[in-house]
């Protein structure tokens, strides 16, 4: 631990030395507007309907939160503001859902913030790989610093909707046909990816064929041998079967930290009463609140799980030699989606938290 503190302490002066030829300051998130005093009160007949979309299953544990969420919301109201859902991706893709938020055709939907960098490039910060180590960090990064803020200033300026707070999927793991746990091992595997860059970066570092093939194909390429195996969330690995596949092996790399959210038209937010608009932020909280304690509570039992399918369990050998693989890929990718200012700032976080 203490060598992959000193690799990330390095790797802040790094980014401190380049910022010095940098004159100009991050632009600070933007402050809320002050609350109105004068403001109306919201008519007691009038009524408001929200169109909200998810790509999500219906037995998703992120989907128990949006459904929890929108009827949080209603109640809180009184049936003022009421939240239509469409799951399952029965308003497309997510791209199509976040584009259609951004325009105004919708009113809200679910959001990765993997997928985010394809419009805000800074969201790559929080998804780089070996960097979110824990829980502790990820709360920290998300709750109680202005990091995320910061990109959620972006996200509001650029694409023309409001983030109304992000949430706990939990660590991705790799499951494969081959016992993997250093970068030797994953030399020639197959490994199926999203479109979105930055997995495919990863996994090319870390030493994998990467194969772009979408999410609804992944079991039955794995299944076929079209891919030599799959990188997802913990809870998918099991709930998707391929904990049971033959010749299964589940990797518990944590590589990666995997978040989403609700993000909604400013529009459509700044149409709300003032009362209505802090409901829609104060239900979210709860929800996501509640999923991050289950996804927290479940993650040390997923080994078990698999083992119970059928599956072998390996871990990393020396994180490390990933810290070392990535060092030139974190200055790069600042460099590239600009966030040099902002990512001296995370690492910081993180050394703080580990010390």
């Amino acid at each position: 631990m203490k060598r992959i503190l000193a690799m990330l302490l390095a790797l802040t002066m790094v980014f401190a030395l380049c910022a010095c030829g940098n004159s100009s300051a991050p632009a600070a998130a933007p402050a809320a507007p002050a609350a109105d005093t004068n403001a109306a009160a919201p008519a007691a007949d009038k009524t408001y309907e929200l169109k909200f979309a998810y790509t999500l299953a219906t037995d998703h544990q992120v989907s128990a939160a949006f459904e929890a969420f929108a009827a949080g919301v209603k109640e809180a109201t009184n049936g003022a503001v009421n939240i239509t859902t469409y799951p399952a991706g029965a308003m497309g893709t997510q791209p199509e859902n976040l584009e259609s938020v951004m325009t105004g055709a919708l009113d809200m939907c679910y959001a990765d913030t993997s997928m985010l960098p394809t419009y805000v490039p800074a969201y790559n910060m929080i998804n780089l790989p070996w960097l979110i180590t824990s829980f502790d960090i990820a709360e920290e990064l998300f709750y109680n610093s202005e990091i995320v803020d910061k990109l959620d200033a972006q996200l509001s300026e650029e694409m023309n909707m409001t983030a109304l707070g992000w949430c706990f999927q939990g660590f991705r793991s790799i499951c494969t046909n081959v016992p993997c746990s250093n970068a030797a091992d994953c030399k020639g595997v197959k490994l199926r990816s999203p479109e979105t860059q930055i997995y495919q970066d990863t996994f090319s570092l870390m030493g994998f064929s990467p194969v772009v093939i979408t999410w609804t194909e992944a079991y039955t390429a794995m299944q076929s041998g079209v891919v030599d195996g799959v990188d997802t969330i913990k809870s998918s690995i099991h709930s998707y079967g391929f904990d049971s596949l033959a010749k299964s092996n589940v990797w518990i790399s944590n590589h990666m930290f995997s978040s989403v959210g609700v993000v909604v038209n400013n529009d459509v937010l700044a149409s709300l009463p003032q009362e209505y608009q802090d409901v829609l932020f104060s239900e979210w909280e709860k929800a996501y609140t509640a999923l991050n304690e289950q996804v927290k509570a479940e993650d040390a039992s997923w080994p078990a799980v698999y083992e119970e399918a059928g599956a072998n369990v390996t871990y990393t050998d020396d994180p490390k030699e990933f810290l070392d693989i990535f060092a030139d890929y974190y200055q790069a990718d600042a460099e590239k989606n600009g966030y040099t200012d902002l990512l001296p700032e995370m690492l910081d976080l993180i050394n703080g938290m580990n010390a």
